[in-house]
């Protein structure tokens, strides 16, 4: 059977394999359910009652052991709506059962061999198959015992939903939506906490707490009404660098004083970046936006320019909540793609010898759209008759793409006067037509759509652009990306299909609503409620989430200097993925265990060695104020959350559980960092704070975004 338990006063902690908003009520819930799993006859069981734990917690040497899976419930007149929830018990195959129908107490009663034990907690029904605010749906699977594997009859219980489908592989029947559970206080600040995980870099303890006070939905709202931060605009320099460019480090700095590391190197960039990513107030824009520039990436490889390179992420920045449509243009006329990419200054086939450049062309359907392979809603691939799967573009409509992105030019630099002819190098702003160089032949476009003859450059654009917004690929390939930049590397196709209906439309009839999109991903049932224990969720927490997380745990005031090459020997240098298929592919599985997720492209024992070296450094290390930097403030931490609990290390090990791990934290790790944190003495909280987070980002289990 399957468990319902509650943590009351205390959070969850419960061991899980690494790899494998709410209304607050006026009361906590008053039941704890707990799962119990018998592994030689293959049974689950959970109960409420105290009674049946101590018995249960006898009998580890038949087989009963405690999962960690927990669930709240209500005790009768916590709720107004909440009803009695029936257990029975089925004697000939020893499997309980539980319902808060009438109709389905009163079936069972009817059933010989069903016994009636009462009432085991109070739930609310559910209202047209959904679950009142406040409330987690609690979800039955039934395995009938026909697979010998399975053992007998048995029902297990999920809040988990992505736990939930899982089971159906396993034979079980899922059979849906049984009743609404309340969750805790405490299970409300994990959610919160993994809310933060999932969209922004990384939760304070501040934060923790306005998101549990506001509920997701307001925090969400809160968000998107935040106004973006901005990369400091900065004027065109010429592509070589002036001899008189140079580093003057003479003290005291004027704002000029490095020239060449300032105009000729990606370093005010990247700082801000950082001062921005942990200090900022817009957190989900720029968390959207740092997963934009991995699905439509420029890279320092060619575009090592500040002024450009800040240009395009503002860009990013400002349409993270758009529609897909409008980015997707602002990205092909961004002339840092357009250097990055070869787009600027492309010529139509001449007698010369030239002909389209096909870069852009070919990446924008492999990758700034719509992928490989044709895609069925839910982002599987679709097959043909043969069962390979099917291209979803041809060589030939890569080369009428390249045609149709002939005739652009970078922007004219303010005082120059236009022209007809091609421009220099200028990476800000937005390209523009020159039609003497664009191809006004027929192209062939996406789904046997051939553009037509004689149209000048821009239309031509548009009506391409047009061509491959609406193409069926596009909401299943871009939802599931950003699904797993967001959430989870592996996300279930019902998810993607769930998204992926909203990117088709947003409710109001709109198409590439990324605003809807986003909220989407961070509302949907599997990414939100119960703690998760379906053993593939979630993602490896990339290098720059783990700097960006370890500082804003300590809610860090800096200037980025501290920061901004942080993530280089992780294998994440930020805005210099080594080409245009980002850091890591989108498709990369885990072989060991066959999973997707990309993260772990760049996992290895040297980065995991660095890890643990930047936390130690960061932790350990004196932070001075920097010498090189002009009005440098450098980085100071706040330890108070928890240097103020470091006296009692149980105390200061849940904080760091629900900072750090979602609640995820497992009692083996617990246990071996606990000894550690108690070998420092109790009067040197800083030192027992510093040993608990160095120690939190060596755990497997923060390795797992969850």
């Amino acid at each position: 059977m399957r468990v319902t338990s509650a943590l009351v006063a205390s959070m969850v902690a419960t061991t899980v394999s690494i790899w494998g908003g709410a209304t607050a009520q006026a009361a906590e819930p008053g039941a704890a359910i707990v799962e119990y799993f018998n592994a030689p006859a293959n049974k689950y069981f959970i109960s409420s009652n105290p009674a049946d734990w101590a018995l249960l917690d006898q009998y580890v040497s038949i087989g009963w052991k405690r999962t960690g899976v927990t669930f709240s419930g209500y005790t009768q007149g916590q709720d107004a709506s909440a009803l009695p929830v029936y257990r029975f018990y089925a004697p000939s195959v020893g499997s309980h059962f539980f319902t808060v129908s009438s109709a389905e107490r009163d079936q069972l009663a009817l059933i010989p061999g069903f016994v009636a034990e009462g009432i085991a907690w109070y739930a609310v029904p559910p209202a047209s198959g959904t679950c009142k605010t406040g409330t987690l749906g609690l979800y039955r699977t039934f395995n009938n015992g026909a697979a010998a594997s399975n053992g007998a009859a048995n029902h297990r219980y999920f809040e988990d939903y992505s736990f939930y489908q899982s089971y159906a592989a396993k034979g079980y029947a899922l059979e849906g939506l049984t009743m609404c559970l309340p969750q805790s206080t405490a299970e409300k600040r994990l959610d919160a906490s993994r809310l933060l995980k999932q969209a922004s870099f990384g939760p304070t303890p501040t934060e923790i707490d306005r998101v549990t006070s506001l509920g997701t939905a307001a925090w969400l709202n809160e968000q998107f009404a935040a106004a973006a931060s901005q990369y400091t605009p900065r004027e065109y320099v010429p592509q070589t660098r002036p001899d008189t460019c140079v580093n003057n480090t003479t003290q005291p700095l004027t704002p000029t004083s490095y020239c060449q590391r300032d105009n000729y190197s990606l370093f005010p960039t990247q700082l801000e970046f950082y001062k921005q990513a942990i200090t900022g107030s817009d957190q989900l824009r720029q968390r959207v936006a740092w997963a934009l520039s991995q699905f439509f990436v420029i890279s320092q490889v060619d575009v090592n320019l500040p002024y450009g390179m800040g240009d395009y992420q503002q860009m990013l920045r400002d349409n993270a909540f758009g529609n897909f449509r409008t980015l997707l243009e602002k990205v092909t006329l961004h002339p840092a793609m357009g250097r990055f990419l070869d787009m600027a200054n492309n010529q139509k086939t001449t007698s010369a010898g030239i002909s389209p450049n096909e870069n852009f062309a070919r990446e924008i359907l492999q990758l700034f759209s719509n992928g490989v392979n044709l895609l069925n809603d839910d982002g599987t691939e679709k097959k043909g008759l043969d069962g390979k799967p099917i291209e979803a573009y041809t060589q030939d409509e890569i080369k009428g793409f390249a045609k149709v992105f002939t005739g652009w030019t970078y922007p004219t630099r303010a005082g120059v006067a236009p022209t007809t002819r091609l421009n220099g190098q200028n990476l800000a702003g937005t390209m523009e037509p020159r039609e003497t160089y664009h191809d006004v032949g027929t192209k062939n476009l996406l789904g046997s759509t051939v553009a037509p003859a004689n149209t000048a450059a821009y239309a031509d654009l548009t009506g391409a652009l047009d061509n491959v917004f609406s193409y069926a690929n596009v909401p299943p390939f871009f939802s599931r990306f950003m699904i797993q930049k967001l959430v989870t590397g592996s996300p279930s196709p019902s998810y993607v299909a769930r998204v992926a209906a909203v990117f088709k439309n947003n409710g109001s009839g709109i198409r590439g609503d990324l605003k809807a999109v986003v909220n989407a991903i961070l509302t949907d049932i599997e990414a939100r409620g119960a703690a998760k224990f379906e053993p593939t969720y979630g993602h490896m927490n990339e290098p720059v989430l783990l700097v960006t997380g370890l500082a804003r745990a300590l809610s860090a005031k800096t200037d980025g200097y501290y920061f901004y090459n942080s993530s280089n020997g992780l294998g994440q240098p930020v805005f210099a993925a080594p080409s245009v298929f980002n850091y890591y592919p989108p498709d990369y599985v885990v072989s060991a265990v066959n999973v997707n997720s990309p993260e772990f492209g760049i996992f290895n024992s040297t980065t995991a060695l660095s890890r643990i070296n930047f936390a130690n450094s960061m932790l350990y290390g004196t932070i001075n104020i920097s010498t090189a930097l002009y009005a440098a403030t450098g980085t100071q931490f706040d330890w108070t959350p928890f240097t103020s609990v470091a006296s009692d290390s149980n105390a200061l090990l849940d904080r760091v559980n629900e900072v750090m791990f979602t609640g995820k934290l497992s009692a083996t790790t617990r246990a071996t960092m606990k000894t550690a944190i108690d070998a420092v003495a109790a009067t040197d909280p800083t030192g027992r704070a510093r040993t608990a987070l160095y120690l939190a980002v060596a755990a497997p289990e923060a390795q797992i975004v969850r």
